[in-house]
């Protein structure tokens, strides 16, 4: 044998190329509705015996399964079709959760990102971090329980958070470490005193991902949302909270050490005081409606919506703020749409209109302005996604490539 052939990763080893042809194989059925054998040769370059291998490996370890072949327009099969297969979407199942200040959200979903299962709790926006850590896992499980499956079942989890920040060395709290003087960073109380990926992994059985919860939201409306077909993207989160993140080339932009958009921490935007102001006209309308915390913004909206003098003033006064931080991330990056998302969103022109006008007034060029479609749901798919994403990558991979 050669000193190539004795090499286990160089290109001369009979196994890996075994194993790049598989992981091409593999690749192939997720690209695509169906295949034939034929078009498995195609597109990975085999012969017929090599494509018969690996389409028989594929089904022996139960990711691809054989399907009805399409039907023609006259809703019947032509001729005697060759057998077509597909990826098997319930060869695993992923899961994502968000955790936020008032609820907590999971979903789970197959291999195709078809959701089999959500579910959402109302949390106190004072609970204790280890209580509300408890009350997502609690959550998670029982979303699981609703798609009827084993925890075994889930092949991948991931998690969205406020504050998150995630980089190459792994994640951090933002108000972990030096910063600005003048900044305000936030996240959950009581975040940066636990572990949260390990309070997580060990309460659900497995592994979690963890991820910033606004950029897991940009993440799913370019997955599930409004700008499926754009890639250059800035999105901004006005929820019970506002953030940002931006999307480049369809991908998360997360910047050295994962802050990238964190641009709510700047003073001069105002949202702090914005948000403040959303939160105590909501809260008074809840509380004269005796409705439990965390329908504030409901309330708010609804009442703008009746013309109150008042609502309407925080509402445009909100939106205002979030669009000057739009601004500056849209002179920044040049995007090509921005995404008003979150569960404020909801307030439609309310809160979109006085949104654009104030984005206008401070852009070079003009910016198309659409709605999320995820709403507060955002962040619980992006997570999924995130989750999704991971295991291709493993599935995917060469050992020794």
């Amino acid at each position: 044998m050669s000193e190539d052939g004795k090499a286990g990763g160089r290109l001369g080893d009979p196994s890996l190329l075994r194993r790049l042809n598989f992981s091409a194989a593999l690749a192939a059925f997720l690209d695509a509705d169906r295949l034939t054998l034929r078009e498995l040769r195609s597109v990975v370059g085999v012969s017929r015996p090599t494509a018969e291998d690996l389409l028989a490996e594929l089904l022996t370890e139960g990711r691809v399964e054989e399907t009805a072949p399409p039907r023609t327009s006259s809703g019947r099969t032509a001729g005697r079709p060759a057998r077509h297969f597909r990826f098997r979407a319930d060869s695993g199942h992923v899961s994502g959760f968000d955790i936020g200040a008032h609820k907590a959200m999971a979903v789970v979903t197959d291999l195709r990102g078809n959701t089999l299962a959500s579910r959402r709790v109302e949390l106190d926006p004072d609970l204790p971090a280890r209580d509300r850590l408890q009350a997502a896992i609690d959550t998670t499980r029982a979303c699981w329980a609703d798609a009827a499956l084993d925890p075994a079942q889930i092949t991948g989890v991931a998690c969205g958070i406020t504050g998150a920040l995630r980089a190459a060395e792994g994640v951090s709290d933002v108000r972990v470490g030096p910063f600005g003087a003048n900044l305000a960073p936030y996240s959950l109380p009581g975040f940066t005193e636990v572990d949260v990926a390990q309070v997580l992994s060990d309460g659900l059985g497995q592994p979690v991902a963890v991820a910033n919860d606004v950029k897991l939201a940009a993440l799913a409306e370019h997955w599930k949302g409004a700008v499926q077909n754009h890639r250059d993207v800035v999105y901004m989160f006005a929820g019970h909270r506002a953030g940002a993140g931006v999307l480049i080339d369809g991908q998360v932009h997360q910047g050295r050490h994962g802050a990238a958009g964190e641009i709510g921490v700047l003073p001069m935007l105002g949202w702090a005081e914005a948000v403040e102001r959303l939160h105590a006209r909501g809260a008074a309308l809840a509380a004269e409606a005796g409705a439990p915390s965390g329908r504030e913004g409901e309330f708010l909206i609804a009442s703008a919506a009746l013309q109150d003098p008042e609502s309407l003033a925080v509402l445009i006064a909100f939106a205002e703020a979030l669009a000057r931080g739009a601004a500056v991330l849209a002179l920044a990056v040049d995007p090509e749409v921005v995404v008003l998302g979150g569960g404020m969103s909801r307030g439609g022109a309310i809160i979109a209109e006085p949104f654009r006008r104030e984005l206008a007034k401070l852009t070079l060029l003009p910016l198309d302005v659409v709605t999320s479609t995820m709403g507060a749901d955002s962040v619980a798919f992006g997570a999924a996604k995130m989750a999704l994403d991971t295991v291709f990558a493993d599935l995917l991979a060469v050992p020794g490539g």
